[in-house]
């Protein structure tokens, strides 16, 4: 604010300097185009002036807008800010059905009871579902197992194809 204050006081300088020149009974040339001149710069000053004002306006705009989306995600629910829905396709559903039942797995057991020829697929499987947040992951020695943790995934959906 201080600078649009001094500008409007140094626009009001050249104002009345252009208003004494032009008083002049006497106009030369060279006073001449200094008034024109003088003119043109406190016009377009004026025209910075306005533009200045109009981006700091949509600049505290903006800044108003992020704090309501700040203030607006620290103040909601649990449930709406943590609600998620995943889709798993019908072998996934399969695999979180298996480590359910069974507690912990390791990629292993899931290679035989989806019948995979290698254990790639297995741990593919498990470190998606693991990814997507459905599955806790621990390492016992040089073994990897996968674990449900029902409390994670209390505010998530999980969508699989009808079977």
């Amino acid at each position: 604010m201080e600078d649009a204050e001094q500008l409007a006081k140094e626009i009001r300088a050249l104002k009345h300097e252009i208003a004494e020149m032009s008083d002049r009974k006497e106009p030369s040339i060279e006073s001449a185009s200094l008034t024109s001149l003088l003119k043109y710069m406190t016009e377009e000053r004026e025209r910075t002036n306005r533009i200045l004002a109009s981006v700091a306006d949509k600049v505290g705009k903006l800044e108003k807008e992020l704090d309501n989306l700040y203030s607006y995600e620290n103040n909601a629910p649990y449930e709406q800010t943590n609600s998620r829905e995943i889709p798993l396709s019908e072998i996934d559903a399969k695999i979180v059905n298996f480590v359910q039942t069974k507690g912990m797995v390791c990629a292993d057991e899931v290679k035989e009871i989806m019948q995979y020829r290698g254990r790639n697929a297995a741990c593919a499987r498990l470190n998606k579902l693991y990814k997507d947040g459905l599955l806790d992951r621990f390492q016992l020695g040089h073994k990897v197992y996968y674990k449900f943790d029902a409390g994670k995934t209390t505010n998530t959906l999980i969508i699989s194809p009808p079977q």
